[in-house]
């Protein structure tokens, strides 16, 4: 994946910003930034204003030395490479920031003692950034959404592959742990984040562990999933009912869920108010009484992180713009009763808004 262009547009933030040198701590925005995937590092990125074809500089220990080369050749970012001990890196960072005045470090990935670390090593005063690369990373191109595509698709393959084992009655645990092996064996680093299969009364809690209660008939089942691939995530909830004669309860909210998720997902258009995705999924349960009962935001952004910007809600200030990758997830929880969701991941492209998550949603499990 080449990265030099995002260099690129983070060096005309920092001229803006009047920020010489950034700090970065954050690895997935040092990954982001220059490809490097290693377990520790810190990267330097001084501002064009200094000199249009100064390189960054990153610094990490000898057990990436050729892993950073090769990722870095890879990525063509214009950054150098130092291998060494902390001692060594704040040598060299003096070295590197000799007639730079402003010094900015990444506040909200280093730690209190860290930044005063940076502090005392350097000859200029270190301040928190005010350029923030989470909003670079916000906008994916085309080739962070194929590889965002291409885990939603592992994933839905996974679970296209368990569902049927969910009719021998397996605990949310054995299911849980299948779908993850399913989603390694297609390739996956692993999963998103930890597998949610709630069952029964447990589908009535959103964030729900998985458990060794077994998933019976007559059970709503809420399954949260997504697969990790080349570094991006994807993030899917399906709601399922184990059976073949639905509740009336479940029928009724499932049906109330599904079309707020419609009402939501119909808003996911290029230039849309964000929180009129909220407000299309709110209103819409309000129509059947249990707008009450949808107890968490609507959606956020998905790609090196599975939470990351923008943030669908009530509160959202901005508009969805070219390379936004969203989620839509409704649900209504009834407190010891039940509970369903239903998620896909919406990504705003040149062609227009393009569903990842395609796997049926069609509830019945017989």
């Amino acid at each position: 994946m080449k990265t030099a262009h995002r260099i690129t547009a983070l060096k005309a933030l920092l001229d803006e910003a009047g920020i010489d040198i950034l700090i970065v701590t954050n690895l997935l925005n040092i990954r982001y930034l220059t490809g490097f995937t290693g377990s520790a590092g810190t990267l330097l990125i001084p501002s064009s204003s200094r000199s249009a074809d100064d390189f960054g500089l990153l610094f990490t220990d000898g057990r990436y030395r050729e892993q950073a080369a090769l990722q870095i050749d890879e990525s063509d970012a214009q950054v150098a490479i130092q291998i060494g001990s902390a001692r060594k890196q704040f040598e060299q960072s003096v070295l590197f920031a000799r007639g730079s005045s402003i010094i900015a470090i990444e506040a909200d990935s280093t730690s209190l003692a860290l930044f005063n670390q940076w502090s005392e090593a350097m000859e200029q005063t270190i301040v928190p950034s005010t350029v923030k690369i989470e909003v670079l990373r916000r906008f994916k191109d085309e080739t962070e959404v194929s590889q965002l595509r291409t885990a939603c698709q592992i994933a839905d393959t996974a679970l296209s592959r368990v569902l049927p084992k969910l009719s021998d009655e397996p605990t949310e645990n054995e299911f849980a742990t299948e779908l993850d092996y399913q989603m390694r064996m297609l390739g996956a680093e692993g999963p998103s984040f930890e597998t949610i299969v709630a069952s029964g009364a447990n589908s009535s809690m959103p964030h729900a562990r998985p458990t060794d209660k077994k998933i019976v008939e007559g059970d709503a089942v809420v399954i949260d999933f997504g697969a990790t691939w080349n570094g991006y995530h994807s993030d899917c909830t399906r709601t399922y009912f184990l059976g073949s004669t639905p509740s009336d309860k479940f029928e009724r909210i499932y049906s109330a869920v599904e079309q707020s998720q419609i009402a939501g997902v119909s808003k996911t258009l290029l230039e849309m108010e964000i929180s009129s995705i909220d407000k299309a999924c709110r209103d819409s349960l309000a129509g059947h009484q249990l707008a009450e009962f949808f107890t968490h935001s609507t959606g956020h952004g998905v790609g090196l992180e599975v939470h990351e910007l923008p943030w669908v809600h009530s509160e959202s200030n901005s508009s969805l713009a070219l390379g936004d990758v969203v989620t839509v997830e409704p649900g209504v929880y009834l407190p010891g009763e039940l509970g369903v969701r239903i998620e896909d991941t919406i990504a705003i492209t040149q062609a227009g808004s393009e569903c990842l998550t395609i796997i049926s949603k069609s509830p019945l499990i017989s």
